[in-house]
């Protein structure tokens, strides 16, 4: 199987002068994480919703709501590219490689013609029957009830991960993810006033945002059954219990995409 068999074609852009309100209003409109940046016309990079957050969150002396911070402030102005004839693993190994979870596909002429994801990738494990435990990290990051959100935005930047556990007393109570800082302080630059703004964000506990029903999986389920677990309910993560209900791991799209490079 090619990367043209998985890749998506219908690509959606944003101009560099446009602003990071839009952005995530057009990422939240068609459920995605991640944009093309155009600028005179001609695709020059990408914006994600790390790179969002990562904007939104720094400290100034003049705070910016989300309709004044430009999207030329915060994109990625380095394309990786794969061909559209190269194979899955290969897609695999660069995202792995470059930590990144997604490829712009171009074609033999070098014309940008789709994207890969990870999320695209995934599906030709839905059928697998190998068991979780066997990719699964026994790294977790997790914060307890009470952290502040700027040390669960912080954990992810230094860890490289797209969401923190929230446990209390070892149960996992709550999930805070990329997606979730990126609109909730887009909505909080819109809604904050003064230079204290960077004061108040301190105040905000994870808890105040997090995603409350967290889906996990069993160490004994399947590589396909986690697969389609994370389509089923858009998440790109899955904690791992084992038969006592106690948190054993973590499974993710990058679990998973380390998969491919091993079977395929």
């Amino acid at each position: 199987m090619k990367v043209k068999d998985l890749m998506k074609t219908n690509l959606k852009v944003i101009d560099s002068n446009d602003n990071l309100r839009n952005a995530i209003k057009i990422m939240k409109k068609y459920n995605i994480s991640r944009l093309l940046v155009k600028k005179n016309g001609k695709i020059v990079g990408i914006l994600s919703e790390r790179d969002i957050s990562d904007r939104l969150g720094r400290l100034e002396t003049t705070p910016l709501s989300d309709a004044h911070v430009h999207v030329s402030s915060a994109y990625v102005d380095k394309l990786i590219t794969i061909n559209e004839n190269a194979d899955l693993k290969l897609a695999a190994k660069m995202m792995l490689e470059n930590k990144i979870s997604s490829l712009v596909v171009t074609n033999d002429s070098n014309e940008i013609v789709g994207i890969i994801t990870k999320s695209d990738l995934i599906n030709v494990l839905e059928n697998s029957s190998i068991p979780v435990s066997k990719y699964a990290s026994k790294k977790i990051i997790n914060l307890k009830v009470g952290s502040s959100l700027l040390h669960a935005r912080r954990l992810m930047l230094d860890n490289n991960v797209k969401r923190v556990l929230i446990t209390f007393d070892s149960e996992v109570v709550g999930i805070i993810t990329e997606s979730d800082i990126a609109n909730f302080l887009g909505m909080f630059r819109k809604v904050s006033e003064g230079v204290q703004w960077y004061n108040k964000l301190k105040t905000i506990n994870v808890e105040d945002i997090m995603s409350r029903d967290v889906v996990v999986i069993n160490e004994n389920s399947t590589l396909g059954d986690a697969v389609k677990l994370m389509k089923k309910n858009d998440i790109s993560g899955l904690p791992v219990v084992n038969n006592q209900n106690k948190l054993a791991g973590i499974i993710t799209k990058t679990d998973l995409i380390r998969a491919i490079v091993d079977l395929y």
